[in-house]
């Protein structure tokens, strides 16, 4: 085999591992977008009992939802990173092959198990491990197989790598330990103790939110040098300051959550300080890069363009709420309501997967550059007029979710039931704006799906 067939051999390999990831996101993102979609017709009372007579549980769909869509946020992680392998690794070796496909197989089984089981009624009533322990098994061996395989590549002269390479390199081996901290509960000790199985609950969970943020906080720097041609910018001192914050804010984010819960004033305060300086560094990393992907223009799809501007407007969103819900006094009055709930979908749908998004859509034009004259459907003006209308209809959504929320905090303080016309349209609101961010969602997925699974 000559060496250009050689190196054309090692790209198709690597390209196929980076799809199949690719694939499994996506795969992922539209099983937590069903879930969602029956989750949020249980809330009109008339199709409530149609669900259930199908054997579709809501205290099945919403851990369904929450794990998958958590699932997605790490696969499409993990793709973008081994796209960053097809360009700095050598030819795939038989043991990489090998651990490759273990690894693949290792999350299979935990998929498919998770999904029955959970579909069944087993779960754990844990916040984003919902699913039975057992599971948690194949999920850590198969990530020691993807961290060897990641190590293997980038060891050598890591402290001199890009800052994407770091980040996905720490959040890489942080979520190891956050996934052990997240099986604490099984200790009788701590399962018998409902205060301190909350406070480790919380903790962990903000760990894990914090490790998967590092792959998404990678992500964007990637896609940012691939744009531009330039990797300055994930060499600057903005890159490490974030990077350091975002790594502090993992361990401490949890804290400015729990003031219902007994611990330090003191550490209250740090959380709440640190948390508020990372989401404020990101508001000005993710700007700037809109900023330089925007000067490429003329090399830049317009759809990947317009993730990266979405992400930028939700991000500045993000920080003005997130400001104003960390102050005690009002995040004594929104615990509990849907105003957490709608910070949460913003955040991770405003940043985190508009981000993953960009990248995902930028890779897979990228792909059909030069291997047809038909133009891709993921640049066309109906792809980006889905990207404007999910945006729109995700946002009402989230400010109706405010809004409820808002309300029943300040009737819940002063000792009221919520007003009737809450109560009354206040289901068909959120059904209406859940299912228009589910349809513009399954719109973008199946366009994606057609690329991703075409022969």
């Amino acid at each position: 085999m000559s060496v250009d067939e050689d190196h054309h051999q090692t790209e198709l390999l690597r390209s196929r591992v980076t799809l199949t990831y690719m694939r499994g996101a996506i795969v992922s993102l539209s099983i937590a977008l069903i879930a969602g979609v029956l989750g949020v017709a249980y809330y009109i009372p008339a199709l409530a009992p149609i669900i259930q007579k199908l054997g579709i549980n809501f205290t099945s769909l919403r851990p369904i939802h929450t794990t998958f869509a958590v699932v997605f946020i790490i696969l499409a992680g993990i793709s973008v990173i081994h796209r960053y392998l097809e360009d700095v690794a050598p030819a795939i070796q038989p043991a990489e092959r090998l651990r490759l496909r273990v690894q693949f197989v290792l999350w299979m089984i935990a998929g498919v198990g998770i999904l029955v089981t959970l579909a069944l009624g087993f779960f754990s009533g844990r916040e984003y491990m919902g699913f039975h322990p057992i599971f948690s098994i194949p999920i850590i061996l198969g990530w020691l197989l993807c961290c060897w395989n990641f190590f293997a590549h980038v060891r050598k002269g890591i402290l001199c790598k890009p800052m994407h390479v770091t980040m996905w390199s720490i959040g890489l081996l942080f979520f190891i330990y956050t996934f052990i901290e997240q099986h604490a509960w099984l200790l009788p000790g701590i399962f018998a103790n409902p205060i301190v199985d909350m406070q480790l609950q919380w903790k962990a969970t903000g760990t894990l939110v914090g490790s998967f943020n590092l792959l998404v906080y990678g992500t964007l720097y990637y896609i940012a040098t691939k744009i531009s041609k330039n990797d300055s910018y994930a060499h600057c001192r903005l890159a490490y300051a974030l990077f350091a914050v975002g790594l502090l804010n993992s361990f401490t984010n949890f804290a400015h959550h729990t003031y219902h819960l007994p611990q330090s004033t003191i550490v209250k305060q740090i959380s709440f300080v640190i948390s508020m300086t990372e989401i404020v560094l990101l508001t000005r990393v993710v700007w700037d890069i809109a900023a330089m992907v925007k000067a490429k223009k003329l090399s830049t799809p317009c759809s990947v363009q317009l993730f990266l501007t979405a992400a930028k407007w939700w991000t500045a969103f993000i920080l003005a709420t997130s400001i104003f819900i960390s102050i005690p006094p009002i995040n004594a009055l929104i615990h509990g309501t849907t105003v957490v709930m709608g910070h949460a979908m913003g955040a991770e749908i405003g940043i985190d997967a508009m981000v993953l998004f960009a990248a995902i859509t930028w890779i897979l034009i990228e792909r059909q550059e030069g291997k047809t004259t038909t133009p891709c459907n993921l640049d066309s003006n109906r792809f980006r007029n889905n990207i404007i209308g999910f945006n729109i209809s995700v946002g009402a959504l989230v400010v109706w979710l405010t809004t409820a929320g808002t309300i029943t905090a300040v009737y819940r303080f002063e000792g009221l039931a919520n007003p009737q016309w809450l109560t009354v349209s206040g289901p068909f609101i959120f059904f209406a704006t859940g299912i228009a961010s589910a349809y513009f969602l399954a719109r973008l997925l199946w366009e994606w799906l057609k690329l991703l699974f075409k022969p």
